[in-house]
């Protein structure tokens, strides 16, 4: 017993050390954001402002259209988010539920796409948007992130785990299949419907790439666009985007402290399950 607990015990020390190492960044984050530039400049690996000061986040809302970056963003991510939680479930209860002629094949090529980088398809989509009007626009950002193999097959996975003597008792009470999918499949899969949302939403928010190459207006761009263009070549200014890139952070961490512990832990955990 005292052996069992001297292994935990090192094991808990050695979680806080590595917690407290992957944690100084944001500490620094933080600080920085509350630091004038003399004091940045004076202790710039000192995390803790000695005089705090509001004047970085005035600065921030001045030198970019910050709110409205902001809630672009966030109808991005909430967009995407939604989107890819409905498509995916769609897609995997196909996958999970029917069996017909080369479903197996079908779905090889599927996840085989995970193979191709996002990169090599960016020309073609930028030349496929252009020519469809939605340069400029929301769309671009949105409708590509609605089905992406790897969101199926962990849908999929879950999905699988279902008892099909479930789906038979709904049918033979009377329920469609529509009723089935949302009254069975949907609710005992949120664990992966969970995470295919969480996962999306923080991958939207995050990007940086798609908005900076179809987005043009300012009033468009998303807070990750809106944060770069702070740099100055003739004028250092290290506060302002640690600050932007500070306020970016609170919704993710916001997020995954709300709903992000009922589903991140059990949602890939179901990635494991045998399908």
């Amino acid at each position: 017993m005292t052996a069992n607990r001297i292994h935990r015990a090192v094991v808990y020390a050695a979680l806080t050390v590595l917690s407290l190492l992957f944690s100084l960044p944001f500490l620094f984050m933080i600080g920085t954001s509350f630091k004038s530039y003399d004091d940045i400049v004076a202790s710039p690996l000192n995390p803790i402002p000695l005089r705090p000061t509001l004047s970085n986040f005035t600065l921030l809302f001045e030198k970019i259209p910050f709110w409205t970056q902001f809630f672009n963003g966030v109808f991005i991510a909430v967009s995407v988010s939604i989107l890819a939680m409905v498509c995916n479930a769609l897609v995997a209860y196909g996958f999970s539920r029917y069996e017909f002629k080369g479903k197996q094949a079908l779905f090889t090529v599927v996840i085989a796409t995970i193979l191709i980088p996002s990169q090599m398809t960016l020309v073609p989509s930028f030349i496929m948007f252009k020519q469809w009007g939605w340069l400029d626009t929301f769309m671009p950002l949105i409708l590509p992130g609605a089905v992406s193999a790897m969101n199926i097959f962990l849908c999929r996975q879950v999905m699988t785990a279902i008892p099909k003597e479930l789906y038979e008792s709904a049918r033979v009470d009377g329920s469609s299949e529509w009723g089935t999918f949302l009254r069975i499949a949907v609710p005992l899969s949120m664990s992966g419907i969970g995470i295919v949302g969480l996962l999306n939403f923080m991958n939207a928010w995050n990007d940086y790439l798609s908005p900076l190459i179809f987005l043009v207006s300012e009033h468009k761009m998303t807070l990750s666009v809106g944060i770069s263009t702070m740099n100055n070549p003739y004028k250092e200014d290290y506060a302002t985007p640690i600050t932007g890139a500070f306020l970016m952070a609170v919704p993710v961490l916001v997020l995954l402290s709300v709903v992000g512990r009922k589903y991140f832990i059990s949602g890939v955990a179901a990635g494991a399950v045998k399908g």
